[in-house]
């Protein structure tokens, strides 16, 4: 009887370490243990808890045409992708539906992915499509994904993007207050499958379906930069 006890202790302790290291790695967490260190509620303190060197920024540049966007943070673990972003109030008067997009590299090459219309590297993958305001309010960023098709490396919209993800599919959810917003993607909702542990991003929110604001941008330059195109901003998965 006591082998048969023994042989079963074995057996629940070898079952418990592979249940660990499919949940969250050898002596690791799985996500039933996951804890948000971003709440998607419009309180934005706990932005300020982050690891600063774990968090990805961009902010406006000096003299750029596009400049309603002030402030870009991106932070991302194993599950999920958070986005923090502050506008110009005055900036984004009409409020009844305001469009904001994300031009994602989830692969983190460059020789793939396209759109360098308003951004120095043409090589977004994923672009999603959605509204923080709707009606005058904050709403939830529920968009739609859509991956490039166009030419690699290429500029261009119409024909340019494919929708794989209609809208409300709920891959990203947000909230705002003020003049601050904040996502979250899901990452293993992501429109175009896996997403890196490296990729890139920029960002831009429109008025009547114009840019008013882009991130990352540059100061312009007259000959060689005039739009003050900047590079995507680069993103590392926190371990």
């Amino acid at each position: 009887m006591k082998k048969v006890f023994a042989f079963l202790a074995v057996a629940a302790m070898i079952c418990f370490v592979s249940c660990q290291e499919k949940e969250g790695g050898k002596g690791g967490r799985g996500k039933s243990d996951y804890e948000a260190p971003i709440k998607i509620d419009g309180n934005f303190d706990d932005w300020a808890k982050l690891d600063a060197s774990k968090v990805a920024v961009a902010k406006t540049a000096e003299g750029n045409t596009y400049s309603s966007l002030k402030t870009l943070k991106v932070y991302a673990d194993a599950y999920y992708v958070y986005i923090y972003f502050q506008f110009v109030g005055e900036d984004i008067a009409d409020r009844a539906w305001v469009p904001f997009h994300m031009y994602i590299n989830g692969d983190g090459k460059t020789e793939t992915g396209g759109y360098g219309d308003q951004f120095a590297e043409a090589c977004a993958d994923i672009m999603t499509e959605g509204a923080i305001f709707a009606d005058g309010e904050f709403c939830s960023y529920n968009p739609s994904g859509h991956k490039w098709v166009g030419e690699v490396g290429g500029n261009g919209w119409e024909g340019c993007w494919e929708e794989v993800v209609g809208e409300g599919s709920n891959f990203c959810s947000g909230a705002g207050s003020g003049n601050q917003y904040e996502i979250r993607l899901i990452r293993e909702m992501y429109p175009g499958g896996k997403l890196a542990d490296n990729f890139s991003l920029g960002v831009d929110i429109q008025q009547n379906w114009n840019s008013v604001g882009i991130l990352p941008n540059a100061t312009p330059d007259p000959e060689k930069n005039p739009a003050g195109h900047a590079p995507l901003l680069q993103v590392t998965t926190v371990k």
